[in-house]
């Protein structure tokens, strides 16, 4: 009852705040960078996963300063996921309500790519969980949840592609080159260097 509350009255402010920013883009820019920023810094976080399981198959010891700097990106990530989700709901210049933004295939702009964004929030959702609960779950479990990250870097990359308004420039081209080649690229040697019969 306090969550349907919540979110009428969420909904209702920013009806209010886009009929008084109908002509600003600033809200529009805030959104962009937000979702930038959250695919970068999930690029990064999923490359440094990677790079401590690599250093694991190899026998290097990972030092508990590169474990806390992969979990306080991965709460910065969603945190910048949750900012590009709010300031949508109260930008003017496209009407996406709360409904919108939870539930996919029935989107005002970009119906594919925005839904496949809204997937990859919630696998992202899934990972983060994984991580909070791996005190009290198998190591097993852990792991095969922890694999969805790839799972939300392939569907925030599509949603980018497909839905992103600065997916045709340069830079953001470049952006997205960047982080499939590194993820890639650290994949690859993750598997090569798999000591044999050792799990992944």
């Amino acid at each position: 009852m306090m969550a349907m509350l919540a979110g009428t009255m969420l909904q209702g402010l920013a009806m209010s705040a886009k009929a008084a920013n109908a002509s600003d883009p600033t809200l529009w820019y805030i959104t962009r960078a937000a979702g930038v920023s959250a695919y970068v810094l999930l690029a990064v976080v999923v490359d440094l996963g990677i790079l401590r399981s690599l250093a694991r198959a190899l026998g290097t010891r990972v030092s508990w300063v590169l474990d806390e700097f992969h979990q306080f990106l991965s709460l910065l990530a969603a945190a910048f996921v949750a900012l590009h989700l709010v300031v949508l709901l109260f930008d003017p210049f496209i009407t996406f309500s709360l409904a919108n933004l939870l539930l996919p295939f029935s989107e005002p702009y970009e119906p594919l790519g925005v839904s496949l964004g809204i997937l990859g929030f919630y696998a992202l959702l899934v990972v983060l969980a994984s991580s909070w609960l791996r005190r009290f779950i198998s190591h097993r479990l852990w792991r095969g949840l922890h694999y969805a990250s790839f799972v939300v870097f392939a569907l925030v990359t599509l949603h980018g592609l497909l839905a992103g308004s600065d997916a045709g420039l340069g830079w953001m081209r470049a952006i997205f080159f960047a982080a499939a080649a590194s993820m890639l690229f650290l994949t690859v040697m993750r598997l090569v260097l798999q000591p044999r019969g050792a799990e992944a």
